[in-house]
């Protein structure tokens, strides 16, 4: 397969590979060259920054495109779809990020191509001489409309539409003459310009305008660029249409933003350069006049070319023109086409705007777009300036979408260079958005906006009343976020209707006062003072307040009108998710029901066998027992101990299944494991006679990371297994032995074998599942829970391992892991002679007092005595509050540390904690408090945490755990 072939998009087999890199740089150019390149020179470019700061601000302009060119290019090589920015967008940030960019980009494309198709009446206005003014004839907001005119950009658009639908090299050959003829003809038309005046800069001046300081006049151009060079992007929803590699697509936007500058800078120049009367000395004192003139002359740019080349070059710029007007119109439609196109395929917008004619092009959805364009110019050139402006804002809008999703996509692929240029792509979008919502642009424009956003967000609830797949309504962010720009608009929309209002009465005013000042004199008398006042209140409420109140009302409905659509959005979600949210809180109020059940059973379980442990520790201390009473104690214990690991088998298999267990891997010795694993059986293995061995076999890399921990509860439960099913004179064998190793990982093979009773081919089946114990009156004497080997597997599971088992009735069982252990480089310090000095030391309690707060008599009374038999000093307190008071009446230093119980009355264990720790005293609030509780799960221990404990003693008491916990928090 190609690289061409490869970028072949799965989605867009239908459309033709037509588009040369000319073609391209043609679509590029031609949609970002229009009729305003001919007009904004002498009405905004030249009177806001003169010649040389349009200069600056257009090859900044540029640089800034060619920025965002980079971060197309970027996306295009990952996405060569139709669809554009609608595509990166859709694919990296879902499809409600899509639909919105898609409907912004839709409104930038559709509005140049109405904005090239009127200004066709303006130029034959200007240079048929009213020839096309006839018809039928009506205003609009100001502007005259003549069936004559809307004839004709009519013509002009059923002409590109026939092209367009014509497809490939038609298309292509049509918009690349007009491109050619569009930048030709600024070419001839500036040199002729350099050829007369190039010499003499001084003809040029002043270099920036008057109106502005040279920085404040360029900022205001650059501003500008989105909407300057807007469609320079357009050739990316031709990708699927390339007959080149997309890597060349950067050469051809950078060619394309260039000669979009040249020519903008060209005609700006031109403008500048020819003068109509000598009272006008200064290009400046040319521009600022043009509203009060008529003909070429209101025109600069046409006026130069005419003045400099005659006849003919009346008819260089009315072809140039067109050249703009034509690769505007038949631009715009190819890349809107191809944007509905792609919505179609991925089934936002219906599939009748995706079928394609028998040349590859989208039929249906050009057909619609010039369909909706023919109506536009009966709404005369004034209406559709409004909606050009809001482009800009469109413009911006994708712009900064295509620049994330290439900064996403550089995140996810490391590389630096453009996550800086979509980074910095996006922070410029930002500031042109910041920019454009400061009142840059007129109040009809704002109005367009929050106009166009309503539409959508109506547009959306129909797709997503639609949406079958459940691809919309993932992010609700998107919304909030136009909510809060049509808000923004909205309100900059009432301002400025309120400033054009409150302009209008105060000119009224104005008349007003005048002309009493000439009927009476300067001096006013009461009368006429009081006159005065109720004409100027008269004004304010009628015209001031009646505007505002008329407009705030307005903008209550449409703010009112989008949030019932947002809540009717996001309830078609909850809609849609409640049956799965549901079953997802019922799952949860499960979990929890067993977590609190367990929770409540190990607390009131442990808090018993507390008593029995410990008070058979204390019996076995005893002098002169009886040999058959200290039988009887040991059977007690024996006894204790299994119900414990009862408790404790069923509290780990309950943390497994909910994944509450991780594994906390740390260097360890797989050698001095198994030694150790050896030492701990060996003495209950020969009490039974059973012959017992370990060995570490083939071991090249003994120090590996592993859960040392975990690793020991699976030989425990293995071992222990063997050793209840082994008869006497049995066998048992644990080997480890390496088998392999790589670069990082060392594997590794670990069997118990022994020869006991085996078990049966239906119970080794499921030996692994949880609750399951084979069933026959060999074994029913044994006590077990059934969990031990559900745990084992759960274990070996986490640790990415594997575990099998090999069993025979009457001839043994042998469970033989697998499994790989990241390799360390150095083996864990054994602990010195020394060190083991120290920490015995550090065991000594005596003359230290410990705060027992513990509201269970029996289980006080334990605790004291194996306090005072490890040498503190101890006082009691019944519950949390008796605690809290005897700390905070005691003298600093005056007790060494608390054990708080956490279950009591009156004030539990947290309570306590954290009024001891809000002491007014330093130095008791920082006291030692270690909680003593039958709550031993892992959440409990980090609550303990948590609250300001400094450590966690579970019962029943493990006395060297007790005294490592002592050892560590009063140290």
């Amino acid at each position: 397969m190609t690289a061409r072939e490869a970028n072949q998009p799965k989605n867009q087999v239908g459309l033709n590979r037509y588009l040369s890199p000319l073609g391209a740089w043609a679509l590029a150019f031609g949609c970002a060259v229009g009729w305003g390149a001919f007009v904004m020179p002498g009405n905004l470019f030249l009177p806001e920054a003169g010649p040389l700061g349009t200069v600056l601000a257009m090859l900044i302009g540029a640089a800034i495109m060619i920025l965002i060119g980079v971060n197309y290019y970027y996306m295009m090589q990952r996405y060569p779809d139709a669809g554009g920015a609608f595509t990166y967008t859709k694919k990296e940030l879902g499809y409600d990020h899509g639909f919105l960019s898609a409907w912004f980009l839709m409104l930038t494309y559709v509005s140049i191509i109405w904005a090239n198709a009127t200004a066709l009446a303006l130029l034959g206005r200007r240079l048929l001489q009213g020839a096309l003014q006839f018809g039928f004839h009506y205003t609009v907001a100001g502007y005259d409309v003549y069936f004559g005119e809307v004839l004709l950009s009519m013509a002009a658009l059923a002409l590109m539409g026939l092209v367009c639908l014509g497809g490939g090299k038609l298309t292509e050959r049509v918009q690349i003459i007009m491109a050619v003829i569009l930048f030709a003809g600024v070419c001839i038309g500036f040199g002729a310009a350099m050829s007369r005046y190039g010499g003499n800069l001084g003809h040029f001046e002043p270099a920036f305008s008057p109106k502005n300081s040279p920085l404040a006049g360029t900022l205001e151009i650059i501003a500008l660029a989105p909407w300057a060079f807007v469609g320079f992007e357009s050739v990316s929803h031709s990708a699927a249409e390339f007959r080149f590699p997309v890597k060349k697509t950067l050469s051809v936007l950078v060619a394309a933003v260039i000669t979009a500058a040249l020519a903008y800078i060209m005609t700006t120049i031109l403008a500048a350069s020819v003068l109509p009367e000598l009272a006008h000395t200064t290009w400046y004192a040319y521009v600022i006049n043009l509203k009060s003139m008529f003909g070429m002359k209101s025109l600069p740019t046409f006026f130069a070319v005419q003045s400099l080349l005659g006849e003919s070059g009346l008819l260089l710029i009315g072809v140039t023109v067109l050249g703009a007007i034509f690769t505007g119109i038949l631009g715009n439609c190819v890349a809107a086409s191809r944007l509905l196109y792609s919505m179609a395929e991925d089934r936002m917008l219906p599939r009748w705007f995706g079928r394609l004619n028998g040349n590859g092009v989208p039929r249906n959805a050009v057909l619609f777009i010039m369909a909706l364009s023919c109506l536009i110019p009966f709404f005369g050139r004034t209406a559709v300036a409004w909606i050009v402006d809001v482009t800009t804002i469109g413009a911006t809008i994708v712009y900064g979408y295509t620049c994330y999703t290439a900064y996403l996509c550089a995140k996810r692929e490391n590389s630096l260079t453009y996550k800086i240029t979509g980074l910095t792509g996006m922070v410029v979008a930002i500031l042109f958005s910041v920019y454009l919502f400061d009142d840059s642009l007129s109040v009809e424009s704002y109005l367009m906006f929050v106009l166009w956003s309503v539409l959508g967000s109506l547009l959306f609830l129909v797709l997503l009343r639609n949406d079958r797949e459940a691809r919309l309504g993932k992010a609700t962010q998107v919304w909030l976020w136009l909510v809060s720009l049509i808000t923004i608009a909205s309100t900059i929309w009432v301002r400025q209707e309120f400033q054009i209002a409150a302009e209008h009465a105060m000119e009224t005013i104005n008349l007003f006062n005048t002309t009493k000042l000439r009927s009476f004199g300067v001096v006013m008398d009461f009368q006429q003072w009081q006159e005065y006042r109720d004409f100027f209140s008269n004004e304010i409420r009628v015209d001031l307040i009646a505007t505002l109140n008329r407009n705030m009302v307005l903008f209550f409905f449409m703010t009112l009108i989008v949030m019932l659509i947002l809540f009717m959005v996001f309830r078609l979600i909850l809609d849609r998710e409640r049956e799965t949210e549901w079953k997802k809180l019922e799952a949860e109020r499960s979990t929890q029901a067993k977590s609190t059940f367990l929770s409540n059973m190990s607390h009131d379980i442990r808090t018993p066998m507390n008593a029995i442990i410990g008070y058979t520790m204390l019996a076995r201390k005893e002098d002169n027992l009886s040999p058959k009473t200290a039988e009887y104690l040991t059977k007690i214990e024996t006894s204790s101990q299994h119900l414990l690991a009862l408790i404790n088998d069923v509290l780990d298999m309950s943390r497994i299944e909910s994944g509450k267990i991780d594994l906390e891997p740390k260097k360890t010795n797989l050698v001095k494991t198994m030694n150790e694993v050896h030492d701990m059986f060996l003495t209950q293995m020969e009490t039974k006679g059973l012959h017992y061995t370990v060995s570490a076999v083939d071991i090249t890399n003994k120090t590996v990371m592993c859960d040392v921990s975990r690793l020991n509860r699976i030989l425990l439960n293995l071992i222990s297994n063997a050793y209840k099913f082994t008869p006497q004179g049995g066998n048992i064998g644990v080997t480890l032995r390496q088998t392999g190793a790589d670069a990082e990982t060392g594997f590794y093979e670990l069997r118990v074998k022994d020869t006991g009773m085996g078990m049966s081919r239906e119970f080794a089946a499921r030996v692994f599942e949880a609750y399951e114990r084979e069933r026959t009156t060999a074994v029913d004497n044994i006590q077990g829970t059934g969990l031990g080997m559900a745990i084992t597997k759960s274990l070996v599971n986490l640790m990415g391992g594997t575990i099998a088992v090999e069993t025979e009735q009457g001839k043994g069982t042998e469970f033989i892991i697998r499994v790989g252990f990241p390799l360390a480089a150095e083996e864990p310090e054994a602990e010195t002679d020394e060190e083991s000095k120290v920490v015995k030391q550090q065991a000594d309690f005596r003359n230290k007092r410990m705060l027992l707060v513990e509201d269970n008599v029996i289980n006080r009374e334990i605790a004291q005595m194996i306090l005072m038999e490890l040498g503190f000093k101890v006082e009691t307190a019944e519950d949390g509050k008796i605690g809290l008071d005897k700390v905070a009446a005691s003298a600093p230093g005056y007790y060494d540390g608390v054990l708080m119980d956490i279950q009591m009355p009156v004030m539990n264990g947290y309570e306590s904690t954290k009024a001891i720790r809000a002491l007014p005293d330093p130095e008791l609030s920082r006291i030692p408090i270690i909680a003593m509780t039958a709550n031993a799960f892992a959440e409990d221990i980090q609550h303990v945490l948590d609250v300001g404990m400094n450590g966690h003693i579970a019962k029943p008491i493990n006395i060297p755990d007790m005294v490592a916990t002592l050892r560590e928090c009063l140290k």
